[in-house]
């Protein structure tokens, strides 16, 4: 986003946390939706993780807590998962999503990050990290230690993004270059590593340096078209609304492209791409794994 989470996260010592613990993070309504909209493709995609009958999951940075249940699900009443994120405010909204089904003797929650927390080596089946990967500080310290985790034969998974081609929308193409260099710019003014905002493409070198070289790779695609469900349209609304508020001051030297932006991208517009009848919209995702060895 995460941001899928379309809204951009801090830079943390964990992919979830908040500068101010207490509260939850400003784009986590956007999250919310983003998994309400997209429930049936991200379940689909945690039925093919190698979870079974019984394992050990360690989710790393849970956030809200919905990979929390659905991995709890796949594990039965036999297994576990430890589900670590370091705000307090996503650890209290993921205790009430695990909650809300019937899997809470299954979760364990814990405050805190990979390097601070006393987390066995070798102890679990899978070690998962969803869209926050690249939020951590140091992504192959993270894989180093998720690594460490996880069992001989056990698999670490990283659900990622690529900033530049998380949302594809039917922008005009002039439009779009000029909205990719402004973004860039915007992220660049947020973070010291922006690079890291493009992670998705670079899923197998990270993990080939933390010493997971056999990396599988796979995109993963959701497509919508109009008409848009309400979860689709508010996730898709508030994606438009953070691309405003990062882009727009920088496309004051194009003010022809600016006002078309705005003209597409304004809920208050005429033109308002989501309004319009032909829609249509790709997010596209990135799913990296590998299998420590054996010995």
């Amino acid at each position: 986003m995460a941001i899928a989470e379309s809204q951009t996260r801090p830079e943390t010592t964990s992919a979830s946390g908040s500068q101010h613990d207490d509260e939850l993070p400003a784009y986590a309504a956007t999250l919310t939706a983003y998994h309400r909209a997209f429930a049936n493709e991200l379940r689909d995609l945690v039925d093919r993780l190698p979870v079974h009958p019984g394992d050990r999951v360690l989710d790393l940075a849970c956030g809200d807590g919905v990979y929390s249940r659905w991995l709890a699900e796949r594990a039965g009443p036999q297994g576990k998962v430890l589900a670590v994120d370091l705000s307090p405010a996503f650890l209290d909204l993921a205790r009430r999503e695990v909650e809300e089904g019937d899997v809470a003797d299954r979760v364990t929650f814990a405050q805190g990050d990979l390097r601070h927390l006393p987390i066995p080596d070798d102890g679990f089946d899978l070690v998962w990290c969803a869209q926050s990967l690249y939020s951590l500080p140091d992504p192959v310290e993270a894989l180093r230690r998720m690594e460490r985790a996880a069992r001989p034969g056990g698999v670490v998974a990283v659900f990622e993004n690529d900033e530049l081609h998380h949302v594809l929308m039917p922008w005009p193409v002039e439009v779009e270059l000029a909205l990719r260099g402004a973004e860039l710019t915007a992220l660049s003014q947020l973070s010291k590593k922006p690079q890291k905002f493009y992670v998705g493409r670079h899923l197998g070198t990270v993990f080939r340096a933390a010493g997971l070289a056999a990396c599988q790779h796979r995109t993963w695609t959701i497509d919508r078209q109009a008409p848009l469900g309400p979860d689709d349209r508010a996730y898709f609304a508030g994606y438009l609304a953070d691309l405003r508020a990062k882009a727009t001051p920088h496309l004051a030297s194009s003010p022809e492209i600016r006002d078309e932006f705005l003209r597409l991208g304004d809920p208050d517009s005429p033109g308002y791409l989501l309004d319009n009848p032909d829609f249509t919209v790709t997010c596209l995702n990135h799913l990296a794994w590998s299998t420590k060895p054996v010995g």
